[in-house]
């Protein structure tokens, strides 16, 4: 995240700002997001709990029941989505995630046939089987003659989410899949405008290029939906960028611990990012947890947990 950028980003990602206006449910975070990462089960509770005063267990108790589902959609990865939300992301962006997993598993030797047959027994047995875990789907798969195990089997599981067939809830344990019924996808269009709003609204001013990466979106795709969106431009420390409306800058807070993959780095990580971390860019982005300083990622955190007791350690490259 550009530092210089912080006052007017923060405030919409719910990180700064008034506070009475924000979110006060995990599902509520959810849906003003559009969608957030939780390839981090550990982690991400803490990412939605942050921002509306919930503990981890109120966020996993609070995400379910209200409609929120953990599946795959914008990128090959965990996110928390709301089942009344997922028809226009699916519209949005499954093609093109879909093409990248179908890539990706053919140079693994799962050949697109196999893959499209494997999902579509995984979406008949969650429907036989509410709340089944993927040691059943495994054991159905094998019994089907289409066995799959280890990274190929959570990817021919992928295929049937990113359909919108199964989504579901990660509970202490393993994932529990349930069948969706959701509502008919909007147009592509619509889809891409409602995409472009929704990642203004939780985002802050943006470029097409923060849009296509959070997305999976081409560039130009990402442009085509932000004309859709009819989003308005803005000029901000330099830069061009599209806005919900007209921003409003908030203070910065002189420090922020946040979880590893914290939707407030969903902007595209570019040379400036790497300029201001310098050479502990990478040990920072794969910590357990950024740590911002006067809202420039400056360092990363780790907790130890010992008893009731728990220690923060902070790792800093500047005072």
């Amino acid at each position: 995240m550009r530092s210089d950028l912080a006052p007017w980003r923060l405030g919409p990602q719910l990180l700064a700002g008034d506070k009475s206006s924000r979110p006060t449910t995990p599902a509520a975070v959810v849906r003003h997001f559009g969608a957030v990462q939780s390839q981090e089960h550990l982690w991400a509770p803490w990412a939605v709990g942050r921002r509306c005063g919930a503990t981890f267990t109120e966020v996993l108790d609070g995400l379910w029941p209200a409609g929120v589902v953990r599946t795959h959609v914008l990128r090959t990865t965990w996110h928390y989505v709301h089942a009344d939300d997922l028809p226009s992301v699916i519209a949005a962006t499954s093609d093109r995630v879909m093409g990248q997993l179908v890539s990706h598993v053919r140079r693994a030797g799962l050949e697109e046939p196999r893959l499209v047959a494997a999902s579509e027994v995984v979406t008949q047995v969650v429907r036989e089987n509410p709340g089944c875990t993927r040691d059943l789907i495994a054991d159905r798969l094998r019994e089907a003659g289409l066995e799959e195990k280890s990274d190929r089997l959570a990817h021919v599981v992928m295929a049937a989410e990113l359909r919108g067939e199964i989504g579901g809830e990660r509970r202490p344990g393993q994932h529990e899949y349930h069948s969706l019924d959701l509502a008919p996808l909007p147009s592509p269009d619509d889809a891409l405008a409602w995409l472009a709003l929704t990642y203004a609204r939780g985002h802050g001013p943006f470029t097409a290029h923060d849009l296509a990466w959070w997305s999976s979106l081409t560039v130009r795709q990402a442009r085509t939906a932000i004309e859709l969106a009819d989003l308005q431009p803005v000029t901000l420390a330099g830069q061009d960028l599209w806005s919900l409306g007209e921003p409003t800058a908030v203070e910065v807070p002189p420090v922020l611990l946040l979880p590893n993959f914290d939707e407030v780095i969903s902007h595209v990580r570019d040379a400036a990012v790497r300029a201001d971390v310098g050479e502990g860019y990478d040990e920072a982005m794969f910590a357990t947890g950024l740590l911002f300083l006067d809202g420039r990622l400056g360092g990363h955190w780790r907790r130890t947990v010992k008893g009731d007791e728990v220690e923060v350690e902070t790792t800093a490259r500047r005072r």
